[in-house]
This record gives structure tokens, C-alpha cells and sequence, in this order.
């Protein structure tokens, strides 16, 4: 599979060691997140079994553990994570936050979101 790592204005990084472990497929979910000091909801912008990201230009800080309800069309799903990447409003992307599921994602959660994202075109591709 072929990544290509962001920065938080969108250029390409130059670090091949950050890339996830399972295909992202573009989503339109409602999020609701809680950390220590916040609450609120944003929009899914991908997901993966792996994690997700959400749009919106509340930025908390990387490393922030949060908890989200994702509206998913079988129900809503309960899941915690921590804040790994952040992107700042610009002119060609959405701003947002990266959340990798922490802990990750096990049993029905993983058959429910892989379900889901099953019926996505995924954002990368293998190069074979």
C-alpha cells in the first residue's frame, strides 16, 4: 500500500515509519467527542479500524485521550482514543484531528467499522 504522510498545512512529509496499519475509506458521520476539558461534535472525514478523522476547527492537542460516539448506520459506537496528528485550516483541506483507537478496536467493533468501510472506495490503494 502506498501512503503519503501530511503535514498540518498538507505538504508531504518525508517520514516513511508513519503509516497505518488498515485501509481509510471517506465518511460522513457525526462525532461526538469528549476529552478532560471539552465537548463537542465534529464531522468524520475518513475512518479505518484503525482510527479516524474528524473535521473540525477545535484543535485540542496532540496526545489528548478522548472518548467518541460515532453515528454509524447500524447504531452508535462507543470508543476511546488519543489525538495523533492535527490539521490546520488552509485553503485545499478541512481542519481536524487524527484519532488512533486506543485501545484499539477489538471484536464486534472491528466487524461493525470494517463492515461499514467495506462498502467505501478506500482512500489508498495497493501499488501492485
Amino acid at each position: 500500500m502506498s501512503y503519503e504522510p501530511r503535514q498540518n498545512d498538507g505538504e508531504r512529509m518525508s517520514d516513511p515509519g508513519n503509516r497505518r496499519s488498515s485501509p481509510r475509506v471517506p465518511v460522513e458521520a457525526e462525532v461526538s467527542l469528549a476529552s478532560d476539558s471539552q465537548f463537542f461534535t465534529g464531522l468524520a472525514g475518513n475512518l479505518s479500524s484503525g482510527g479516524i478523522f474528524v473535521a473540525t476547527y477545535r484543535l485540542l492537542p496532540m496526545g489528548s485521550a478522548v472518548t467518541m460516539q460515532i453515528a454509524l448506520p447500524d447504531g452508535e459506537l462507543l470508543v476511546k482514543g488519543t489525538v495523533r496528528w492535527l490539521r490546520e485550516a488552509s485553503s485545499g483541506a478541512a481542519p481536524g484531528i487524527g484519532i488512533a483507537f486506543d485501545p484499539p478496536l477489538m471484536g464486534e467493533d472491528v466487524a461493525r467499522v470494517e463492515a461499514f468501510c467495506a462498502l467505501r472506495e478506500p482512500l489508498l490503494h495497493d501499488d501492485d
